[in-house]
């Protein structure tokens, strides 16, 4: 027998260490529930920005090529969707751990500005989409010049 002194901070695991246990060891099996919609498609993860002249807008799309891609624009909505092959194991294998699921992913998602799609470019690298989309010059902030009121013939009280 071994004796082994008490280390506090290396001797309790952390409460997401313990929820991971209690999923993994249970009887309730986590499995791919959280990366699941409630139409039983994927979840696609993104991030999207705004700067003065286009909206950015980033997909995290692992396990999917060029090819499984299809992004549109309509009345303000871009949609984005992607398909991804499951991988084969080789005979006598088995999955420990699957959390990138093969399947199809969606989202559609309502814009806050118009974008110019003739101008807009795509490009897949690393599993990740990026989309630039150019505003339209409407939907594009313009700068309004402030004057003194005294050259606008304003502020004057006439008293």
């Amino acid at each position: 027998m071994t004796l082994t002194g008490f280390r506090p901070l290396r001797d309790f695991m952390s409460l997401r260490d313990a929820m991971d246990r209690l999923f993994e060891e249970s009887f309730v099996n986590a499995g791919n529930w959280h990366s699941l919609t409630s139409n039983g498609t994927r979840y696609m993860p993104l991030d999207i920005y705004e700067t003065p002249d286009e909206i950015v807008v980033r997909a995290l799309l692992p396990g999917v090529t060029g090819e499984g891609l299809d992004v549109q624009y309509h009345n303000g909505v871009l949609s984005l969707r992607a398909c991804s092959d499951a991988p084969e194991l080789a005979e006598g294998y088995r999955w420990i751990v699957r959390e990138i699921t093969p399947g199809e992913m969606i989202r559609q998602i309502t814009l806050p500005r118009e974008i110019d799609v003739d101008r807009a470019n795509a490009s897949f690298e690393n599993g990740i989409l990026t989309l630039v989309l150019p505003k339209t010059e409407e939907a594009k902030p313009k700068q309004i010049k402030v004057m003194p009121a005294a050259q606008l013939g304003a502020g004057s009280t006439g008293n």
